[in-house]
Parts: structure tokens; C-alpha cells; sequence
């Protein structure tokens, strides 16, 4: 199970498709980075992985939990703002075989993880913060 996160900004690409994508929508390099940096400052241990089909998938580790952090973004074909759209970060609490087939240690909003995100969001002044459970 996994929590989303949504909010909106044009403070990265999702206009031009770079040569190096996967496919057309593999944007969030810049935001993952942007994000990771973000997340170090206010303690939270995070590390970009690598480009999905989606977008980027990072890791974060915090109070010794450790979660796949999901970045993808869509555009909202604004000509006056082409970066500006739709960003979705998923986070996913990583856990073993056992727990998954058991249900244990689900993600979960109160988690404090989540306020550190929360907060390093709405400092930044992103739009329209929601979650998605």
C-alpha cells in the first residue's frame, strides 16, 4: 500500500521531453533532485535511484524506516505555463514478504515522514497539497 501525495507548481520541466526518456512522460528528474536536497536538510537520509517508465523513483529513510519514493508529473497545457502541472509523489513503507502476506506495517499518513514532506512542500510554496490514500 502506498500513500500519494499531489500538489502543483511550475518550478520544473514538463514541457521538454529529454533525449535520455524512457518514454514521453519519464519527467521528475529535476523535481526528485530538488526534493532529495529538501528532504536531507530536515533530516529525512534520501538518494535518487534511477528514470522509471513513470517518472523517478528515489528512496527515503527516516527514524528507521525505509520507503520507495515515487515522482511523476503532468503538465496542465498551459501555454503561459508549460511547467506547470500535476506532481505525484508515492511513498511506500518498505516491507518484508512476510509482513506484506501477514498486513503489517501498512504506510500510513501518520507516519512522521510525512509531515517532514509536508512541510518541505508548503515552505517551498507548492499549490494544492493533498493526499491520496
Amino acid at each position: 500500500m502506498h500513500i500519494a501525495i499531489t500538489c502543483k507548481t511550475d518550478r520544473f520541466n514538463l514541457s521538454i521531453i529529454g533525449e535520455d526518456f524512457i518514454n514521453d512522460c519519464c519527467f521528475g528528474e529535476d523535481f526528485s533532485n530538488w526534493l532529495v536536497a529538501a528532504l536531507t536538510e530536515v533530516g529525512v537520509d534520501a538518494d535518487v535511484i534511477c528514470m522509471e517508465d513513470f517518472g523517478w523513483a528515489n528512496r527515503a529513510s527516516y527514524n528507521g524506516i525505509s520507503y520507495l519514493m515515487c515522482i511523476a508529473g503532468s503538465a496542465e497545457a498551459q501555454s503561459s505555463r508549460p511547467n506547470y502541472g500535476v506532481w505525484h509523489i508515492m511513498l511506500e513503507r518498505n516491507r518484508t514478504l512476510m509482513e506484506k502476506l501477514l498486513g503489517k506495517n501498512k504506510t500510513t499518513v501518520s507516519e512522521p515522514i510525512f509531515k517532514k514532506l509536508i512541510n518541505v512542500l508548503q515552505a517551498a510554496g507548492f499549490e494544492d497539497i493533498a493526499f491520496d490514500v
